[in-house]
C-alpha cells in the first residue's frame, strides 16, 4: 500500500489519515487542500490503484504494483496553473452564455404542462420562463445572479445549461410572513411543498449534491427542515441512499430535521401526492360514502404532507 501511496502524492494529492481499499476516497490536493477535489481507490488484493486530480486530470491514472516508473510522475506546476486558469474562463464564458440564454426567452404565462401534469401552479414563483422550444426555464441563482440554468421539457426532461456551475445555485419559492424555511432537492417537491404548507418558503437546490452546499448560505427564516427525496430503489440496489444522505447532511449543516416521502413507485414529495391521490381516486369506485372532489382529495393529501413536514421540523427544533 504504500508504494501506492508515494504515487498518489507524487501526483500531488493528500493522502487522508484513514484509508480503506475496495473504494474511493475523496481527497484534498495541494493545489486545493481546503477541498476534496481528488479521489484515490486501491484495489482489495493491493495490485492496482488509481487517483485522479479533477482539476488537472482528465481521467484516472492508473499505478500498479512493482511499476517503478508510476512513482515518477512529475508534478507540472505551470501546466496545473494553466488548465485551472482555463476552466474557470469556461465556467465564466458558460455563465455568460446561460445569462444570455434566459434573457431570450420568455416569461411564462400562466403555467406550463409540466406543471399541469403534476398538479401544480406557480404562486411564489418568480423569473420562469419559457424558451423557444417550449421547455420551462428556471433560474439557478447565487447573491440573486443567475448562475446556470435548469431546463424542463414539457413531458418532464431535465438539463441544465451545459458546462455552467450549479454549485451554491438555488431558486427560492417565497411568500410573506413565512415561518418555516425548508429546503428541497428538486423544482416539483418545492412547488409541492409550498402548496401543502401555506405558512412556508421554500429554497429549491436542483440536486442531492448541492443540498449542503446551499445550506452552507442560505438565509433560514423561522423553523427549518429539509424535504429530503427518498433514493429507496436505489437504497435496495446499492446499499446507499443519496437522496436521503445528502438531505441529512444539510440538515446537519442546519441544525434542522428532515422529513421524507414513503413511496411505493416514485422518490419525491410531488410522487408521494400523486400516489396518495391516485389511491384516494381508486377507493372512492369502491366506496358507497359521499364521493369526494378531486380539490378536497388534493387538501386531504396536502394536509397529510404538511402533518409529515412540520412533525420532523418541531421535533427538531424540541431538542
Amino acid at each position: 500500500m504504500s508504494a501506492f501511496l508515494q504515487f498518489v502524492q507524487a501526483n500531488g494529492i493528500i493522502v487522508p489519515d484513514t484509508f480503506t481499499p475496495g473504494r474511493w476516497i475523496r481527497c484534498k490536493t495541494e493545489s486545493h487542500p481546503r477541498k476534496k477535489n481528488a479521489s484515490i481507490k486501491l484495489a482489495d488484493d493491493g495490485l492496482v490503484g488509481w487517483c485522479q486530480d479533477y482539476a488537472v486530470h482528465m481521467e484516472p491514472l492508473t499505478w500498479r504494483a512493482g511499476d517503478g516508473a508510476a512513482l515518477a510522475a512529475p508534478i507540472d506546476r505551470a501546466e496545473i496553473a494553466r488548465r485551472q486558469a482555463a476552466r474557470r474562463a469556461d465556467l465564466v464564458n458558460a455563465t455568460h452564455a446561460a445569462r444570455a440564454a434566459y434573457a431570450a426567452c420568455a416569461p411564462l404565462r400562466d403555467s406550463h404542462p409540466y406543471l399541469v401534469n403534476k398538479s401544480l401552479g406557480v404562486a411564489g414563483c418568480v423569473g420562469l420562463r419559457v424558451d423557444a422550444a417550449g421547455w420551462l426555464v428556471i433560474p439557478m441563482l447565487y447573491n440573486g445572479k443567475v448562475l446556470s440554468l435548469q431546463r424542463i421539457s414539457p413531458d418532464g426532461e431535465k438539463k441544465f445549461h451545459p458546462g455552467a456551475t450549479t454549485k451554491y445555485a438555488y431558486y427560492a419559492i417565497e411568500r410573506p410572513g413565512a415561518v418555516v424555511t425548508v429546503l428541497v432537492e428538486g423544482f416539483a417537491t418545492g412547488l409541492t411543498v409550498f402548496q401543502a404548507i401555506p405558512n412556508s418558503r421554500v429554497i429549491v437546490g436542483f440536486n442531492a449534491g448541492n443540498l449542503a452546499l446551499v445550506a452552507e448560505r442560505m438565509e433560514r427564516r423561522g423553523m427549518g427542515v429539509v424535504c429530503a427525496d427518498n433514493d429507496h430503489e436505489t437504497e435496495m440496489r446499492r446499499g446507499f441512499n443519496p437522496g436521503l444522505d445528502a438531505a441529512r447532511a444539510a440538515a446537519e449543516v442546519l441544525g434542522v430535521g428532515v422529513a421524507f416521502p414513503t413511496c411505493e413507485q416514485g422518490t419525491d414529495w410531488n410522487d408521494y401526492v400523486m400516489e396518495q391521490m391516485e389511491l384516494a381516486h381508486a377507493g372512492q369506485r369502491f366506496s358507497f360514502s359521499r364521493k369526494r372532489t378531486a380539490i378536497q382529495i388534493q387538501t386531504s393529501v396536502f394536509a397529510d404532507v404538511k402533518l409529515k413536514v412540520m412533525r420532523a421540523a418541531q421535533l427538531m427544533r424540541a431538542k
